[in-house]
């Protein structure tokens, strides 16, 4: 059988040396047998028992706790090993090949890449315009809706992503169980450049949400608030076909 046929798990979670801050992520497959695992189980669950019944373990914790104490052997052996180092005095052809190896580490394992500043877009605006700055093209200036609510506060982005954004529009609604909240957010929106999924004409964009178990009385507040919410999306698509239309 290929190792290709065999199902794979994992993994559950990272696991760390507490004593060092980490600077990448690497993923190692164990090829396992039953008996290995439940080896590797037995000796994990003789650490973590207490007053716990081994029939109580979930599905994640069964397989949290074999990879757990796979990385504790290696971090152990690892920690051992730096130790015998750091006690140890290397002769100069052993420092330089350290020095090699420490270099093919770096470009095997190259570290992540330094975050990217956001900037805060500074719009100027015209007569109909609005000049933004771009990270791919500069500074440009574009068409600038009457019903856009601008652009300051925004981060720089690619000029594909310029995007006019109308007010937006909420539908509340307030449950006893879960309190003050909102089902809908609705607004008339703009990408007139997008490449991926052009946008040639403004859309509605729209964000429902909400979920979760309702007694009758908040069931109704749910129903008089899908009304409103009905009522505001039709409103919207009102709005939008006027700007279509170019009347707005």
């Amino acid at each position: 059988m290929s190792v290709l046929d065999l199902p794979v798990y994992g993994p559950t979670d990272p696991h760390g040396d507490e004593e060092h801050e980490p600077d990448v992520i690497v993923r190692v497959d164990f090829l396992m047998s039953r008996e290995q695992l439940v080896t590797a189980l037995g000796i994990a669950w003789a650490e973590i028992a207490g007053d716990r019944s081994p029939e109580s373990l979930t599905v994640a914790e069964v397989r949290h706790e074999v990879e757990a104490w796979l990385s504790v052997q290696a971090f152990f052996a690892l920690s051992d090993q730096m130790e015998r180092d750091q006690a140890r005095e290397f002769s100069p052809e052993q420092q330089r090949i350290m020095q090699v190896l420490a270099a093919a580490i770096g470009e095997a394992y190259p570290p992540r890449p330094a975050p990217v500043e956001l900037r805060v877009q500074r719009p100027r605006y015209g007569t109909g315009t609005v000049t933004l700055a771009t990270l791919d093209r500069g500074e440009v200036t574009v068409d600038e809706p009457s019903w856009c609510t601008g652009h300051d506060g925004e981060t720089v982005g690619f000029f594909a992503d310029v995007t006019h954004n109308g007010p937006e529009t909420t539908a509340p609604v307030v449950t006893a169980k879960y309190g003050p909240s909102h089902i809908l957010t609705v607004r008339v929106s703009h990408a007139p450049h997008a490449e991926t999924q052009p946008e040639p004409f403004p859309l509605l964009a729209v964000e429902l949400d909400g979920r979760g178990d309702l007694d009758p009385a908040d069931g109704h507040n749910l129903a008089r608030a899908l009304r409103l919410a009905a009522t505001r999306v039709d409103r919207a698509a009102v709005q939008l076909e006027r700007i279509r239309r170019g009347r707005q």
